[in-house]
C-alpha cells in the first residue's frame, strides 16, 4: 500500500507483515521468520529502522544494480549472527542467488 502526501508529493510504502507467536514472518516464504521484538533498531537520534539484514532479504526478488550496491555497502558492517540469519533465508528465498557466496 502507498501513501501519497499532497503537500510535497511525497510517497510512502507501508508493509503490512504477518506475525506468529512473537515471531515476524516474511510475506513470500513463511518458513522464515525473525524474533518480532528484535526486528528493528534505533539510529543515535532514536529514529526506528527495520535492520538491515531484513531490507536485505526483500530486495532479493529481482535484484537491481542499486540493490545490489546497498548489498555491498551494507554486508561487511552486519554482524556474524545477522550474515548467518540473510544467509539461511536467501537460501530458503532464491537458493541460487549470488549474495549466497558473499556472506
Amino acid at each position: 500500500m502507498h501513501a501519497f502526501n499532497n503537500r510535497n508529493k511525497d510517497i510512502m510504502e507501508i508493509l503490512l507483515n504477518e506475525t506468529t507467536e512473537g515471531n515476524w514472518l516474511f510475506r513470500r516464504n513463511f518458513k522464515i521468520s525473525y524474533p518480532l521484538n528484535s526486528l528493528w533498531s534505533y539510529s543515535n537520534e532514536g529514529m526506528p529502522y527495520l535492520n538491515p539484514e531484513i531490507t536485505l532479504l526483500y530486495k532479493t526478488k529481482n535484484t537491481r544494480k542499486k540493490d545490489h550496491d546497498d548489498f555491498i555497502t551494507v554486508k561487511d558492517f552486519l554482524s556474524e549472527k545477522q550474515k548467518e540469519w540473510l544467509k539461511n533465508a536467501i537460501i530458503l528465498q532464491e537458493p541460487n542467488h549470488r549474495w549466497i557466496d558473499l556472506l
